[in-house]
């Protein structure tokens, strides 16, 4: 079978090579084509000089007829060789030699301009071809000279990699047989991932030797940061080489004026890195969400929740609470908050009332009406989102627990009030409440010993320098907060120096902006306000206590008077928006007008009678400062009058 493969491959070969042979020949042939042009040019030359009167023959031709010819012979080997951008000099003197030569006659100086140009060009063609490679035979081929490139290495980033490869990759070292990446540059230093072997070592094990890295770089920890990567590969981590003490910088919060996006996050100050770190107030798919924030005395934590307070009091959809068990802990802002409490048993009262209000929101959003984006009318809200239009605009409620422990350590209310707290990490979040908890530890201790509560408030978990260690993995943190420096390189003080986790999605080191004078932005009109219809529970909560009873449950109804029929919800919505004399009302402030009639019916049914009004044109929906609001048509206005 070989034999017969190895005979097929040689009759093969031999067919290309005499193909190849009568190919040579033709090419090396072709300059030998051109002489057809000296007799084409006799026979043109004499139909032009034909005398017609001489031979008394009568002749057809003119004397530019031969010229045409000539060109017209010479077009199709002109565009071939354009085409194939070959021998197109060669060609376009043929063409004119061969027009010349028609019209002054193929002899003398013209006949010899010829024959040199066909040496000429015949040489060129065949110096051109005369080393066609043979079909078989491997010639060799000259390898092109290959030029490198020589990058100059930066020598800070191979001093970071040898020192890696040295104190920490080398055999027995901490971070033995791990990869460095090529360090790159960032604004503040330098930054790689370390990468271990998969299979054998972790993302934690590398960020258990924050200490080595950091000593083998005769650095602190904070200038030698280790964190997660931020994609999903539990074994590598990011090494940040920080030139200086980023944060050392003091940055205002009124330099830069942040807000509370409508996304629910606001800027509340810079990573090591110098990036934004953030703060999420509420999201749209969860609504409001709560917090803690631990710290040693003089470690920032007053003016961290300060910065917090100021952004919900410039934000419109906000309205905050501030407790206040000690009383003097924030004084800028006491009675600057839409509500306040100092004092252990003003607080607990507060802490009872929100607990109440923030059930009856619960019940009224598991009713409210409303069509989704398919078009679908759908009824109920597992949570709200602050100004939510459905829900008449109804704001979200920020409360602040300064010095929680004591509160929850107190004697007489600090068990019902770790209870109510509790429960309500759980479920104000559904009726529009945010919790802030302010402690120094995170410890069970100083909460209540409600694991719970701590767990509900990580949502937004930062954590300043602590007075003893264990918050990291209390708070769900990479490093132990209580080994956070009291001063920077420069003296100055580390105050608002914080490990964050929350929404960035990311645990790390970041410093907060601080208010330059708190009373300014305090003594300002807050931006947002208690919807009316919250005042109104709040309003029934406190006239109930008062009269010395508990308040009705929410979702409940009065057992002393019959319910509205639909029929009266009707009238008490069109008196209330004729009382009015054509102004427009928002939801809230209908549903508690409308309430205040002595109505027996819970919102969702007021809320579902005043769409059907709408449906049947005896209510016009109209726009009023950018939400949604209610009046009644012009001419009912007017009838109602007479």
């Amino acid at each position: 079978m070989s034999e017969d493969r190895t005979k097929t491959a040689e009759v093969a070969r031999t067919v290309r090579r005499i193909t190849f042979r009568q190919r040579y020949r033709m090419v090396m042939a072709a300059p030998f084509a051109w002489l057809i042009a000296l007799p084409l040019a006799g026979i043109l030359d004499a139909l032009s000089e034909a005398d017609v009167e001489s031979d008394h023959i009568p002749h057809p031709f003119n004397p530019a007829v031969p010229v045409l010819l000539a060109a017209a012979l010479s077009a199709w080997p002109l565009v071939r060789a354009v085409r194939a951008r070959r021998n197109i000099a060669a060609v376009v003197f043929g063409a004119a030699w061969l027009m010349v030569a028609s019209a002054a006659s193929p002899t003398g100086l013209v006949a010899e301009v010829g024959v040199a140009g066909w040496l000429v060009f015949a040489l060129l063609h065949w110096r051109r071809h005369r080393r066609l490679p043979v079909p078989g035979r491997t010639e060799p081929v000259e390898e092109p000279e290959v030029v490198v490139e020589q990058v100059e290495i930066d020598p800070e980033v191979a001093r970071i990699l040898q020192r890696f490869d040295e104190r920490l990759a080398g055999k027995g070292k901490a971070l033995e047989g791990m990869k460095l990446t090529t360090p790159k540059r960032i604004e503040a230093g330098h930054r790689a991932e370390i990468r271990a072997v998969p299979g054998d070592k972790t993302t934690k094990d590398i960020m258990q030797a924050a200490e080595r890295v950091a000593s083998a770089f005769q650095t602190s920890t904070q200038l030698a940061v280790l964190e997660p990567v931020p994609y999903r590969d539990n074994s590598r981590a990011m090494l940040t080489l920080l030139e200086g003490d980023t944060l050392a910088q003091v940055r205002r919060f009124e330099d830069l004026q942040p807000r509370i996006g409508k996304d629910g996050r606001a800027h509340i100050g810079y990573f090591y890195d110098l990036r934004p770190a953030h703060w999420a107030f509420f999201t749209k798919s969860g609504g409001m969400r709560h917090g803690i924030i631990v710290g040693d005395s003089e470690a920032g934590k007053s003016r961290s929740v300060e910065t917090l307070i100021s952004l919900a009091h410039l934000s419109d959809k906000i309205a905050t609470v501030l407790l206040d068990p000690q009383g003097g802990s924030m004084p800028d802002w006491n009675g600057r908050t839409h509500r306040c409490a100092l004092g252990e048993d003003d607080c607990m009262g507060e802490v009872e009332l929100w607990h109440w209000v923030m059930r009856r929101r619960v019940h009224f959003l598991a009713r409210i009406p409303w069509v989704d984006e398919d078009g679908d009318e759908r009824r109920g809200k597992t949570h709200l989102v602050p100004g939510d239009p459905d829900a008449g605009g109804m704001t979200g409620v920020f409360f602040v627990l300064e010095e929680a422990p004591e509160l929850l350590q107190h004697d007489v209310h600090g068990k019902r009030a770790v209870g109510m707290l509790a429960s309500g990490a759980k479920t104000w979040r559904k009726g529009g409440g945010g919790i802030v908890l302010v402690a120094q530890d995170p410890n069970m201790t100083e909460l209540g010993g409600s694991v719970t509560l701590r767990a509900q408030l990580r949502k937004n978990a930062c954590a300043l320098r602590t007075q003893t260690p264990g918050a990291a993995y209390q708070m769900g943190l990479p490093h132990d907060p209580s080994l956070l420096p009291a001063t920077f390189e420069d003296g100055s003080l580390t105050q608002g120096l914080a490990y964050l986790n929350g929404i960035d999605r990311r645990a790390a080191l970041m410093r907060w902006l601080y208010t330059e004078k708190p009373k300014y932005i305090a003594r300002q009109p807050a931006a947002g306000r208690i919807d009316d219809m919250t005042m109104g529970w709040i309003e029934e909560f406190l006239a109930a206590k008062k009269e010395g009873r508990e308040p009705r449950a929410g979702g409940g109804r009065r057992t002393d008077e019959p319910r509205s029929t639909p029929g009266d919800v009707k009238a008490a919505i069109i008196d209330v928006l004729a009382d009015e004399g054509g102004t427009a009302l928002e939801l809230g402030e209908l549903l508690h007008l409308v309430l205040k009639r002595r109505v027996v019916a819970p919102p969702s049914e007021i809320n579902a009678q005043l769409k059907r009004l709408v449906t049947d044109g005896r209510v016009w929906r109209v726009a009023k400062d950018g939400g949604e609001a209610f009046a009644l048509p012009e001419e009912i206005v007017e009838r109602m009058k007479v």
